[in-house]
């Protein structure tokens, strides 16, 4: 017993502790920075903000079932943390989350090999990339909301953090990201692209035949099991009932029926609006306030309405596939403009700015919520700290030009590197592309399905501007200038370890 307790691991020096302080020391500046702000907001906002989408969350985790809207991901997180009754728990392992993704995504960027000859980020940059994370307002607010995007970031990020975090990943590594990614699936439906993307960046770059089986394994089958279960309960074998309706919806902002000539079914006719396109609200309308969807008998999401609603949109698509591409273009566009105008409308905008005011439960459901944490109110607003939070959202934001630039930046970046299949920026650039362009495509743009793409770009963005400084420096060397063509891309990476 004796010889077991003197292997233990000592504890690390005062010195070390210094070291690493010393290393890292803007890095934890900022993340000091960032607690403050993020218990800032606890405070002034007691104890949560509710959406529309959290009471659902909420029912689901007290009678656990899979539900035809929302998957069942973030419910199991509620699930987990209801022991403590306490939705005030659950924001802040919200906020530690985004803390924690903060923190991952700086460790990955300075590993060496992920850049031209080794030569990793400094701290600060490395800490300037991560820093529309720790200190964006919106981010901050949507870390506040009880939904399920911060939990969505987190099992992501750390997907991406273990496929790269060595040259050559292994099995394990690669089987825990596949496991992370089929959680992100069910938890926003978004996760599938993402798992394929990372499933074909493996493949190219040669991770094994054992990496990759491990990864698809570890991916589909969990899904699968949860569309099982779904199928079992609803009648379809599928993550949720909703991209029937929501494809529709998207489409109805261009719709018209005359073009379809006789390809539509009769029974879908109703689903038609005679009402000009530029006339028409925003697509989500046609989900939850349009009557169109609702002159069929049986929830929105029933598997007969899904079946009807995607068959009309795939005929939207085919008969008006130029109407299509620029419903999605202009929706896509909306992501890099400098300002943050009010979309798709007053009433969805409002939750995604601090309010002014206390909020109370919708009608009907405090008794409900009670059962998981009975507070009196919703969110009650705190003075000083709600207004120094409302004060600061409306300042500190990254702007969506801003993130444009970081994608053409990580664009450029995976060109540079085409003969490498655009290197290991592809992942990452990957994964930001897909989080904007699959929302605007399939239902509508949305404020809040662009801040998980945001760490990626920064990611792919970081990698790319790196790499260019290291070739714009090796071609200054005598070995860099003795050719024309000279580029350290698809040099081995120095050995060196950053702490």
């Amino acid at each position: 017993m004796l010889e077991r307790v003197r292997r233990l691991p000592r504890p690390p020096s005062r010195a070390a502790l210094l070291a690493f302080a010393g290393r890292h020391r803007v890095l934890l500046v900022l993340l000091a920075l960032a607690v403050v702000l993020r218990i800032v907001t606890i405070l002034g906002y007691r104890w949560a903000i509710w959406f529309p989408d959290s009471y659902p969350y909420v029912d689901v985790a007290l009678h656990p079932r899979p539900d035809p809207v929302r998957t069942f991901g973030y419910p199991l997180l509620l699930i987990v943390l209801r022991p403590l009754h306490s939705v005030a728990a659950v924001v802040t392992v919200q906020h530690l989350m985004g803390l924690a993704v903060a923190c991952v995504l700086y460790a990955l960027l300075r590993r060496p090999h992920l850049f031209a000859r080794g030569r990793a980020l400094p701290g600060w940059a490395a800490a300037l990339a991560v820093a529309p994370v720790l200190f964006d307002g919106n981010q901050v607010e949507l870390e506040h909301l009880l939904l399920s995007d911060t939990y969505f970031l987190l099992l992501v990020t750390v997907a991406a953090a273990l496929v790269l975090w060595s040259p050559r990943p292994s099995v394990g590594q690669v089987t825990a990201a596949g496991l992370l990614l089929s959680l992100a699936a069910v938890t926003r439906t978004i996760g599938m692209p993402l798992l394929i993307i990372m499933l074909v960046f493996l493949v190219i770059r040669r991770a094994g035949w054992k990496a990759v089986a491990g990864g698809l394994a570890a991916g589909v089958i969990p899904i699968a099991a949860y569309c099982g279960w779904y199928a079992s309960e609803n009648g379809q074998f599928a993550l949720s009932g909703t991209d029937g309706v929501f494809l529709y919806s998207r489409t109805m902002t261009f719709a018209d029926c005359d073009e379809f000539g006789d390809k539509l079914p009769v029974d879908a006719y109703a689903l038609c609006d005679s009402t000009p396109p530029e006339q028409r609200p925003a697509s989500h309308f046609y989900v939850w306030e349009e009557s169109q969807i609702f002159r069929y008998p049986g929830g929105i999401f029933a598997p007969y309405k899904s079946d009807l609603a995607r068959t009309f949109a795939k005929e939207a698509i085919a008969a008006q596939p130029g109407d299509y591409f620029q419903a999605f273009l202009t929706d896509f566009g909306r992501t890099f403009r400098w300002d943050r105008p009010v979309y798709p409308d007053p009433k969805t905008y409002s939750y995604y700015v601090f309010p002014e005011t206390t909020q109370e439960y919708w009608p009907g459901k405090a008794e409900t919520v009670a059962s998981y944490d009975d507070q009196s109110t919703a969110t009650r607003v705190v003075e000083p700290y709600a207004g120094f939070m409302r004060a600061y959202q409306k300042a500190v934001y990254l702007p969506g030009t801003v993130l444009g630039v970081l994608l053409l930046a990580s664009l450029g970046g995976v060109l540079a590197r085409w003969r490498a299949w655009g290197g290991v920026a592809l992942l990452p650039f990957g994964y930001a592309t897909a989080l904007l362009v699959v929302p605007p495509a399939t239902v509508l743009f949305d404020y809040r399905y662009v801040l998980p793409a945001v760490p990626f770009a920064a990611v792919a963005a970081a990698v790319a501007l790196r790499d260019l400084d290291t070739w714009r420096r090796f071609r200054k060397t005598p070995e860099g200038a003795g050719s024309a063509t000279a580029s350290p891309e698809n040099e081995e990476p120095r050995v060196a370890v950053v702490s």
